[in-house]
């Protein structure tokens, strides 16, 4: 055993191009990429305002039905009462409007819509008319993606998925910004799992299925994500079922990064695997997710135990890689080849011969665990305090990229306000998102990211994932 568990060798870090090891050359075009994005959010350059390429048309609900085509944590407040379900509340307020006019997520009401294509009449609710899009609907959008984490942590990750052409990367970060209002991404952070269940049938039974779940950190602070495709048959759900799923997988995978921590590690779990467990939508969108709306997110993704079928599918499934996303595709025939990947001790002893006696089970929702959701007066405080440390951010980066006197140099008033916006985020977010998960097992908890590993032939051991900080002195 002593042997194998020698096999694994934990890879170099790579800090190029990362927040906290930028060179001068790197600041200034971080500085650059900054103006020309601001010139779309301002209105001040002409892009792209149709829908992206992937829309096929989406129920327009209206503000009347409770949702809008945006979503977000800032949901109509039903005039202040409650129309959650179960008693798991998820309404919340926007700021930036009178309490009369506010919709569904900072999507426009239909008095003052700044999207054309939408439309108040029910008759026109599936409408295929595509939406489009302001800059300052993308503005309000970009600060909803940051979430927690430093929006030059975002901004990087374009920048270095473009190959630091910064016309490319704000092409892919107006497409991205785009794609979340027209998915309703941020309805997967705001809806709780019981409501996710009542409007996307058996999306509970993917949960409590196991045939995707997050268990444990590799040395790098880098979360694995299984994905047991032998339980996966097309035809038991939904395809928008499993589409949901598989996108409130990537927003809960963003719960437990720890501070500094960027990727994830994906291990693709092929055994007894046959063509009914094949799904084409569900690749397409795994390959579109870490291309083009999560870049810079994977870091490796284990195909292992593929089975002689598979390999056939592979020919049809490696030309739509882009490069880079396809490099960091490993295979393994057997789990000592994936001791190699990923350390034996963060992996189940079934069905990988891993030390982790753990088993994976779905953790139900408790009934009041989104009870400060309902709680309208602290959510509009916490969202005016928000929104006023969201345009301080902008006020400094603004004057950041206009001194000469700094370019190329990091800007601490910056770092400062990041600091205080991640800070906010975790007091806001009871108010405007409801608990997942892994919050539920004390995994995720305000920033910090705790595992806890059942070592085999030791006691329960519990070990804390604490990355150095997220901005370092260059």
């Amino acid at each position: 055993m002593a042997q194998e568990e020698k096999s694994y060798t934990p890879p170099p870090q790579n800090t190029d191009g990362r927040l906290g090891y930028l060179t001068n050359d790197q600041v200034h075009k971080l500085q650059k990429f900054w103006i020309k994005v601001y010139e779309v959010f301002d209105g001040r350059t002409p892009f792209d305002q149709s829908a992206p390429s992937s829309y096929k048309g989406q129920p327009q609900e209206t503000e009347e039905d409770g949702m809008s085509p945006e979503g977000s944590f800032i949901s109509s407040a039903r005039n202040g009462t409650d129309k959650s379900i179960n008693g798991y509340g998820s309404v919340a307020i926007s700021p930036s409007s009178p309490k009369s006019q506010r919709s569904f997520s900072g999507w426009p009401s239909n008095s003052n819509s700044s999207v054309s294509g939408t439309s108040s009449n029910k008759s026109n609710r599936h409408s295929k008319v595509a939406p489009r899009f302001t800059g300052a609907q993308l503005h309000r959008t970009f600060w909803k993606l940051t979430m927690m984490e430093h929006p030059d942590m975002i901004m990087l990750k374009f920048l270095r998925s473009r190959k630091w052409v910064i016309e490319d990367a704000v092409k892919m970060l107006v497409t991205t910004l785009k794609w979340r209002i027209v998915e309703n991404v941020d309805e997967l952070i705001a809806l709780s799992d019981v409501e996710l269940d009542a409007k996307y049938p058996r999306f509970l039974e993917q949960m409590r299925s196991g045939k995707a779940y997050l268990r444990g950190a590799d040395p790098l602070d880098r979360p694995i994500c299984v994905v047991n495709t032998r339980i996966h048959h097309k035809s038991d759900q939904p395809a928008k079922t499993i589409s949901r799923f598989a996108l409130h997988m990537m927003e809960c995978g963003r719960t437990v990064l720890p501070l500094g921590s960027e990727t994830v590690i994906v291990i693709f779990d092929l055994s007894k695997f046959g063509l009914d467990n094949m799904d084409w939508r569900f690749v397409r969108l795994f390959v579109q997710c870490f291309e083009s709306y999560y870049p810079e997110t994977l870091a490796v993704c284990v195909v292992h135990r593929a089975p002689f079928v598979f390999w056939g599918l592979w020919k049809l499934i490696q030309p739509l890689l882009d490069v880079s996303v396809a490099s960091k595709f490993i295979f393994t025939k057997n789990n000592a080849e994936l001791h190699k990947v990923v350390p034996r001790e963060v992996l189940p002893i079934h069905p990988y011969d891993g030390l982790d006696d753990w088993k994976y089970e779905y953790t139900s929702m408790q009934r009041g665990e989104n009870d400060q959701m309902v709680d309208l007066d602290k959510k509009e405080d916490l969202l005016m305090e928000r929104e006023s440390l969201e345009t301080k951010f902008d006020i400094v980066t603004r004057s950041w990229i206009k001194n000469t006197k700094q370019i190329g140099q990091t800007s601490v008033d910056r770092d400062v306000v990041a600091m205080e916006l991640r800070e906010q985020y975790f007091r806001l977010s009871p108010y405007v998102r409801a608990r997942n998960m892994y919050q539920r097992q004390g995994v995720a908890n305000d920033g910090h990211v705790q595992w806890s590993y059942n070592l085999k032939s030791s006691p329960p051991t519990s070990r804390p994932r604490t990355a150095p900080s997220a901005q370092r002195k260059q």
